[in-house]
């Protein structure tokens, strides 16, 4: 069982290669499974998996939300894992997973991480096509080297925490407190099309007369400017001049 959260495909990829591999089911983490309040049960030895993208150095908030709700049957020292995809390093992200899985009596076996392209244009732009395949190939490597762990049980760390890490929890609220809503908006160029709102994986995006609005608990995934097909949906001033990322493979 794999749970994972995804908003530009980096960590989606991933998972799925991760499904594959153990012949796995994947569940993403996102408003809709939080508000169905699923319970999940598990099979005899079946391994538990969180797979995500670093925030801040911090989890995405859908995810914290997600997990702190989680509620997971026939649980016997199942192996759990996770597996965090980062520009450059994780920080204690998966220390505060741990925390959060220990006060359910589950324990974080397999610490993992995995360097991918990153999208958070609002700051700066995103790699050219070539430097992007780059690190897709380096990410496989990644991948190869931290799967045997994964598919065998054994409990093992291959993560890049940085320098950074130490400030994880200083650096939490300006993520948290934010008002990640206020500053999206579409151009004349929106026609509608209701893909940001069906994708939106926080469903903060409702779509009127007038274009979509933002309203609620964003994680800022970037999801909805990243898959804009009229590349229409911006956020203040820094993105109308950058370019746009999502990994479409699948596997």
């Amino acid at each position: 069982m794999i749970f994972y959260f995804s908003g530009t495909g980096n960590s989606k990829y991933i998972a799925g290669k991760i499904a594959k591999s153990l012949q796995d089911e994947m569940i993403e983490m996102s408003q809709d499974s939080i508000t169905q309040k699923m319970r999940y049960k598990l099979r005899e030895n079946e391994k538990i998996g969180f797979v995500f993208p670093v925030y801040w150095y911090n989890m995405p908030m859908i995810v914290e939300k997600f997990v702190s709700m989680l509620e997971i049957e026939g649980f016997d020292r199942n192996y759990v894992y996770a597996v965090v995809t980062y520009g450059n390093s994780a920080g204690n992200v998966l220390n505060a997973l741990g925390k959060m899985l220990n006060s359910k009596g589950i324990a974080l076996d397999g610490e993992f991480g995995i360097t991918m392209n990153d999208n958070y244009v609002v700051a700066y732009d995103v790699p050219d096509k070539a430097k992007q395949a780059q690190i897709l190939e380096h990410a496989n490597q990644e991948y190869e080297e931290i799967i045997g762990s994964i598919v065998n049980g054994i409990k093992d760390k291959k993560i890049t925490k940085g320098l950074i890490a130490l400030f994880s929890p200083i650096l939490k609220p300006f993520y948290v407190n934010a008002n990640h809503t206020k500053k999206f908006y579409a151009t004349d160029d929106c026609v509608s099309c209701k893909q940001c709102e069906i994708e939106c994986p926080c469903n903060v995006i409702k779509v009127e007369e007038k274009g979509p609005k933002w309203e609620g608990d964003c994680s800022f995934c970037l999801k909805c400017i990243h898959r804009c097909p009229k590349r229409a949906i911006q956020y203040g001033g820094q993105t109308i001049k950058r370019g746009r990322y999502y990994l479409d493979a699948f596997i």
